[in-house]
């Protein structure tokens, strides 16, 4: 008897399951949210697949999904992709915020405006050249994805506030970047950047952001022409060198930049805090900064190259084991046709 509750509950859950995934579901905004977004926070969309239909107003273009969190039901990997159907579906929004739901395919529709998608699992974005006409992106934050070019981002030629924290970026496509004629805000903070070249970076940039990450030696901005340039942000980097001037010039309307850990001599850093409040530019005096969010940045950071060190470990160790087998595997055969080989010489002696 018990068995065969077990085998009712077991194939209601699989139907139930089924129905979760495939059923049509009509969703309304969260009641007030449209005011500010449009918000549904079991919005399910697979491509290929039934999908959910969500009445918006025609006078709402903005729309956010699988939030509130909290309210979110069932898997995380609710909405796979963002493509033209989806985008069809919820009514060609302006703005858009879809986050935290595995997300691994991104395409650009030519009106959208602003996108929020981060903390996915996008790797590449569709956005291929499109001939007489431009995509009207402006806002793009893909930070906490699985991304490490940015090549794909190329036509984007709109772009004002690029986020892209948090990714496995090791080095940046020049042409890209002087592609973003329009950009003011570039965020690469947490990846895997080496080296930098600011001649690279678009003249219209005004806050550029590159901490965490493993940029070393020369800070070098001789013939660098970064004439909006506000704040630059190079802490806990690998960085020994900057000449002050050289940066000045570059960036005369410098406010604000942070150098914290990073590798000055004590000399350089005295000479370096002395020229920088001379200018008038405000900055950390090469000390860590008390506010809570850098402590939460700090241990994000940490534990994100915790896991990459583990993935290499793992992935050596799996390496290694593999090679193991492989090798016991020949070893075995080797002995089993000595074996073979030895048996027939007996009997023939015999």
């Amino acid at each position: 008897m018990s068995r065969e509750c077990a085998f009712v509950f077991l194939l209601l859950l699989g139907c139930s399951a089924g129905n979760y995934t495939h059923t049509l579901w009509e969703h309304r905004c969260d009641p007030g949210s449209e005011i500010f977004a449009c918000t549904a926070p079991n919005f399910l969309y697979k491509p290929n697949q039934n999908h959910s239909t969500l009445i918006v107003p025609e006078t709402v273009r903005k729309v956010r999904l699988a939030y509130p969190t909290d309210k979110v039901i069932g898997r995380r990997d609710i909405i796979t992709a963002y493509d033209a159907t989806l985008h069809a579906a919820l009514n060609r929004p302006l703005a858009v915020q879809i986050t935290y739901v595995s997300m691994e395919h991104l395409e650009v529709p030519l009106d959208l405006e602003y996108a929020d998608f981060s903390h996915n699992s996008i790797e590449r974005v569709n956005a291929p050249p499109v001939n007489g006409s431009n995509y009207a992106l402006r806002y793009l934050d893909l930070g906490g994805n699985g991304m490490d070019r940015i090549d794909s981002l190329s036509a984007l030629v709109n772009l004002e506030t690029l986020l892209l924290s948090g990714n496995h970026i090791s080095t940046l496509d020049d042409s890209v970047l002087k592609s973003f004629t329009k950009l003011s805000t570039l965020n690469l903070a947490s990846n895997s950047l080496v080296d930098i070249s600011f001649t690279d970076m678009p003249a219209s940039l005004e806050f550029l952001i590159l901490r965490h990450n493993l940029i070393y030696g020369t800070l070098e901005f001789t013939g660098v022409n970064l004439p909006a340039l506000k704040v630059l942000d190079v802490y806990n980097n690998l960085c020994g060198v900057l000449e002050v001037s050289a940066l000045l010039s570059a960036a005369p309307k410098l406010e604000a930049i942070r150098l914290d850990g990073n590798y000055f001599s004590v000399k350089d850093a005295k000479a370096i805090l002395e020229q920088l409040t001379d200018a008038g530019i405000e900055h950390d005096k090469f000390a860590k900064s008390n506010r809570e969010e850098d402590d939460d940045e700090d241990h994000y950071f940490r534990t994100q190259q915790k896991l990459k060190v583990q993935e290499h470990i793992i992935s050596g160790m799996l390496t290694v084991v593999n090679v193991c087998v492989i090798g016991w595997g020949f070893y075995q055969v080797y002995k089993s046709r000595g074996s073979t080989e030895r048996g027939r010489e007996t009997s023939s002696s015999v």
